[in-house]
């Protein structure tokens, strides 16, 4: 694991919702799932272990190839399902999202991955494929599932990597499996992983990597809500979560920070 910082970085100015309690601050409110479920493996002890060994090496990847550090990992909740969501810039985001993290997650990914070899090696950290165009059907089931059993499930509601590296369009059908699940939404905000491997680029380059896990969104936060209305609140958190990183990771290269170590 990384060293945690001393504190996070305040969340930008624009912000209008008040979040500043922690999970362990307030009661987990009637609906999330988290506190019917109780402390539960989604996994078998041999697939956790096997996970175990990925990250390590991942991490000690990241650590050489330009560094990582991240903040608000306290603002998951340490049991239950939960929905991770996170802005996608480069393939490497799949990778970091999980590193700072002591419970393993569950990757959605599309089908057309799921290749020979390829499938196999997916699937045994967790993921498990939904069409191009949306969850599905069989996405939606097994996503639900995995929430069901304690997991995480991690989504990039955007759909595809950015051109650009800034955030685009947000799906709607985030906000209909949300509704459904009830469970806690931590939206997570990656930089970094653009400039080290953006959609244009063959391979990827060193650079430093910072990722921020947002306040949780309760299922009872989105009792009155709409469609648009979850949508819309799920895209800013994202853009706010992607301000507290690139804030942090400027912050690094401008003062060199040493890579995080575990």
């Amino acid at each position: 694991m990384i060293e945690p910082l001393p504190s996070d970085p305040p969340a930008p100015a624009a912000s209008s919702s008040p979040r500043r309690e922690r999970p362990s601050e307030r009661p987990n409110p009637r609906g999330a799932s988290s506190e019917s479920t109780g402390p539960r493996r989604d996994r078998p002890i041999e697939h956790l272990i096997w996970y175990r060994a990925i990250q390590y090496v991942v991490a000690t990847f990241f650590t050489v190839y330009g560094g990582w550090r991240a903040t608000g990992r306290h603002n998951l909740p340490k049991q239950g399902g939960v929905l991770l969501v996170s802005n996608h810039i480069s393939y490497l985001d799949v990778f970091l999202l999980g590193l700072p993290l002591t419970r393993p997650l569950n990757y959605v990914a599309r089908s057309t991955l799921f290749l020979p070899v390829l499938a196999n090696l997916i699937r045994s950290v967790g993921g498990f494929p939904i069409q191009r165009d949306g969850l599905g059907a069989s996405g939606l089931k097994e996503t639900l599932r995995r929430l069901k059993h304690g997991g995480i499930v991690t989504l990039f509601p955007e759909g595809t990597r950015s051109p650009d590296g800034e955030i685009g369009e947000v799906k709607p059908g985030i906000a209909v499996l949300v509704s459904r699940a009830r469970v806690p939404v931590v939206v997570a905000g990656i930089a970094g992983t653009f400039e080290a491997w953006p959609r244009s680029q063959l391979l990827p380059l060193p650079h430093p990597l910072r990722i921020h896990y947002g306040l949780p969104i309760w299922p009872s936060e989105l009792e009155n809500m709409d469609t648009d209305q979850i949508t819309s609140l799920i895209a800013g958190r994202m853009k706010e979560s992607q301000a507290i990183a690139r804030e942090a990771l400027a912050r690094d290269m401008q003062t060199q920070v040493p890579a995080a170590r575990a």
